[in-house]
C-alpha cells in the first residue's frame, strides 16, 4: 500500500512538473522576443514598473499580487488571468482581453481601459478611482464594492454587471454622473 501511494504521488508531482513547463513554453513561444525578458521579470520578481507588455499572451496565468504600475499592455491577452491585489495603476490596458480573470481587490486607479474586455469579470473590491472604461465590455463582471469614484463608463456595456455599491461618482454610460 505505501509503495502505491509512493509511486502515485510521483506520479502526480511529475503531471505537475511537466504542466508547468508545458505552460512556460506557451507562454514564451506566443510572445515577440521584445517581451519575452520582461514576462520572465515578471514571472519572477512578480514587479514590472512601467514595463512594455504590449500584446503579450499572459491567457491563465497565475499573477496574483504583481506590480505592473505604469505598464503597457495594449491589446494583450490577459484571459482568465489571476490578478488578485495586483497593482494597475495607470497602466494602459486598452483592447485587453480580461475575459473571466480575477481582478478582485485590484489597484486600478487612473487605468486606462478603453474598449477592453471584462466580460464575466470579478472586479470585486477593485480600486477603480479615476478608471477610463469607454466603450469596454462588461457584460456579466461583477464590480460589487468596488470604487468606480470619477470613472468614465460611456459607451461600456454593463448588462448583466453586478454594480452593487459600486457606482458613487461614476460616469455612466449616458453620460451621466451617478450620485
Amino acid at each position: 500500500m505505501k509503495r502505491r501511494k509512493m509511486v502515485s504521488a510521483i506520479g502526480m508531482a511529475a503531471f505537475w512538473a511537466i504542466g508547468l513547463a508545458t505552460t512556460g513554453l506557451i507562454i514564451f513561444a506566443a510572445n515577440s522576443s521584445s517581451v519575452k525578458h520582461q514576462i520572465r521579470q515578471l514571472l519572477v520578481t512578480r514587479e514590472c514598473r512601467g514595463c512594455n507588455l504590449s500584446g503579450a499572451n499572459l491567457g491563465a496565468v497565475f499573477l496574483e499580487g504583481v506590480n505592473l504600475e505604469k505598464a503597457n499592455l495594449k491589446d494583450a491577452n490577459l484571459w482568465s488571468a489571476n490578478l488578485v491585489n495586483a497593482n494597475l495603476k495607470q497602466a494602459n490596458l486598452a483592447g485587453v482581453n480580461l475575459e473571466k480573470s480575477n481582478l478582485e481587490n485590484a489597484f486600478l486607479e487612473d487605468a486606462y481601459l478603453g474598449g477592453s474586455n471584462l466580460k464575466n469579470s470579478n472586479l470585486t473590491g477593485a480600486f477603480m478611482k479615476g478608471v477610463f472604461l469607454v466603450n469596454a465590455e462588461l457584460e456579466g463582471a461583477n464590480l460589487e464594492g468596488a470604487n468606480l469614484w470619477m470613472a468614465n463608463l460611456e459607451g461600456a456595456n454593463l448588462k448583466g454587471a453586478n454594480l452593487r455599491n459600486a457606482l458613487k461618482g461614476a460616469v455612466m454610460p449616458d453620460g451621466t454622473r451617478h450620485e
